[in-house]
């Protein structure tokens, strides 16, 4: 970890202060502990807040100070736990790899938050764009489950998103933003991926600790749209029914508060880990098929038939002419099937049925960045 990362660390009560204390970050951090976030309090973020602008989301360039407000964080979150210690920093070059670099000495539900990474993680990988007005963090839990329910782990978080997403956008637009789910690990808004979730996890000690890494597009409108363009949109639609019903003025779009989505988002991710470990993913399954994108698609997948090409009886010693037959052979044998998705397997795959009501389990080939692409079928009893 560069030594030029600044990591500021507020804390919900003094009891986490004093548990941090006890925990010892990598050599040539510059780490401050700042005094105000404790027990916080609207009066304190409120000074805080116009001490700092009232615009959380603008960027933090140049300076070396996150823009991310602990006090109208901390005012926010209702959590037992989870983000009662709180690490800030303006830049990182990936708020995954820090806390993957720290994870044995971080205390529980430690979260932490960038306003801008250099080398975000997506799936594979793949770099995730990180741009300003984007809400990135990356949160520890760990969690005494099965090994065959680790699977889960990845709907459990989106499930949580969804939720906070939805409770922190109520006073904005009436009854809150309705994202989805695009398997495994993406949101959506009608039709288009305004952020996603990385996990990773490690079996330590009898428990899976788990890094939750989040990246949600809150006031950037490039690459796709962001949660403010959206809600702009909402509420202008809104507007104009009342103005034609009242003539009402119109007023300006309200904003989403990073720090109260932040709150809401690991409130509810705190509730959906405690229900997981003690339930299992069964009472949470029915919450996340509602919210996902996928009941009733059809998928068509291009396989080929159980002989495999080039076994008709031509010898070994092909030639041009053999290869090219081969290959047109291995073509004719490509068939396409129709599935219909109808659910999660039990093993956390996507559950689907043919025409018959025969019931497949399909994964992912592993070969494409849309895991809903290249779908491997496989038959189930």
């Amino acid at each position: 970890m560069s030594c030029s990362t600044a990591i500021t660390v507020a804390f919900k009560s003094p009891a986490q202060q004093q548990e941090f204390a006890s925990f010892k970050l990598a050599d040539g951090l510059d780490v401050s502990i700042s005094q105000l976030p404790v027990e916080a309090t609207a009066a304190a973020a409120a000074s805080q807040a116009s001490s700092t602008g009232a615009d959380s989301s603008s960027s933090s360039s140049g300076s070396s100070s996150s823009c991310f407000r602990q006090q109208e964080f901390f005012k926010h979150l209702t959590s037992r736990r989870m983000g009662h210690t709180l690490l800030t920093t303006a830049s990182i070059p990936s708020t995954q790899e820090f806390m993957r670099a720290h994870s044995m000495v971080l205390p529980e539900g430690a979260v932490l938050v960038a306003d801008q990474q250099s080398r975000g993680k997506g799936r594979g990988g793949n770099v995730w764009t990180s741009p300003d007005g984007c809400l990135m963090f990356t949160a520890l839990r760990r969690l005494q489950v099965p090994g065959t329910q680790a699977a889960f782990i990845n709907y459990v978080v989106c499930l949580a998103v969804v939720r906070g997403i939805k409770q922190a956008t109520q006073h904005l637009v009436q009854g809150g933003l309705d994202v989805q789910i695009k398997w495994p690990n993406d949101i959506y808004y009608s039709g288009v991926k305004i952020g996603g979730a990385l996990i990773h996890t490690t079996w330590t000690a009898s428990k899976f600790s788990v890094l939750t890494g989040i990246g949600l597009n809150v006031s950037n409108s490039q690459p796709t749209t962001c949660l403010d363009d959206v809600i702009a949109s909402l509420q202008q639609q809104q507007q104009q029914q009342q103005q034609q019903q009242q003539q009402q003025q119109q007023q300006p779009a309200a904003k989403v508060k990073k720090e109260q989505l932040l709150a809401a988002v690991l409130t509810h991710l705190e509730a959906c880990f405690d229900q997981f470990e003690t339930q299992g993913f069964a009472p949470l399954e029915p919450q996340y098929l509602v919210s996902w994108m996928h009941s009733n698609q059809q998928v068509e997948l291009e396989e080929g038939l159980a002989e495999p090409a080039g076994s008709s009886g031509l010898d070994g010693g092909s030639d041009a002419a053999q290869q090219q037959q081969q290959q047109q052979q291995q073509q004719q044998q490509q068939q396409r099937v129709t599935l219909k998705i109808v659910g999660l397997s039990p093993f956390g795959f996507l559950l689907a049925v043919d025409a018959a009501e025969q019931r497949f389990e399909l994964t992912p080939d592993g070969n494409s960045l849309d895991m809903m692409q290249g779908l491997i079928r496989k038959k189930l009893n």
